[in-house]
């Protein structure tokens, strides 16, 4: 499923629409040849997950301009292509990844 920006949030609400989601035999299988930190790896944050602290801090910092995912074979937070990549929250909830996360969003920010 897509991450929504707040303002797309904002608009369904407004116009009072649910998102569905494609059913999974509607779904593109991820190829062979897909390399391990491929688009099939990446995680949606979940309903659950916005309920964390950390998460919530995330979603209020991050640019409408970027999408943020969870990439379970990342070591450390970086922007690829419009998406904001991280670890997963368990590792993101270390000291050290919080700065680094909070490093990357700032020259983000700057650009």
């Amino acid at each position: 499923m897509t991450t929504l920006s707040y303002s797309q949030q904002h608009l369904l609400k407004v116009l009072q629409i649910t998102p569905v989601q494609l059913a999974k035999v509607f779904a593109v299988p991820a190829s062979a040849e897909d390399s391990p930190t491929s688009q099939s790896m990446l995680r949606d944050i979940s309903a659950e997950d916005k309920l964390l602290p950390l998460t919530q801090d995330v979603t209020a910092a991050l640019p409408d301009s970027l999408q943020w995912q969870i990439d379970p074979a990342a070591t450390q937070s970086h922007i690829r292509q419009q998406q904001l990549l991280t670890p997963p929250l368990q590792v993101l909830q270390q000291a050290e990844q919080k700065k680094a996360l909070w490093a990357v969003l700032s020259r983000y920010e700057q650009i």
